[in-house]
């Protein structure tokens, strides 16, 4: 007969490091979450003046550049994110999706953790 156990109220967070496999300047990511979503920013570009609700694509933040590599921060842990890789005049070089293995590098078995992942994008 289990004992109950209660998890503490902790929001975590996943942070995924993702370089390119050859790093080159100028290029841009977009990325999001699932398997069925639509690569963009952070949040969708919502009209100036307009009262809609920019959509999120899963992802909180996504920092770094092409040379360097980035590090998206998820509020969930996907097995697959979509992502799209642009020029700097924005036509699409390379688009696709990434199959992450996320490890938990916090927390417990039992209610989770932190979790983190490294990405190679194969440009």
């Amino acid at each position: 007969f289990p004992i109950p156990f209660a998890c503490p109220a902790i929001g975590y967070s996943s942070a995924a490091s993702i370089p390119l496999s050859a790093p080159a300047a100028g290029l841009s990511l977009e990325l999001c979450g699932g398997e069925d979503c639509t690569p963009g920013p952070v949040e969708g570009a919502v009209e100036v003046g307009s009262t809609a609700t920019p959509i999120a694509t899963g992802i909180f933040g996504l920092e770094g550049d092409s040379v360097a590599g980035w590090t998206a921060t998820l509020l969930v842990s996907p097995a697959l994110m979509r992502y799209r890789i642009s020029d700097a005049a924005g036509a699409v070089v390379q688009e696709g999706i990434l199959d992450v293995d996320w490890v938990r590098i916090d927390g417990t078995e039992q209610c989770g953790g932190n979790q983190h992942a490294d990405v190679v994008i194969e440009l």
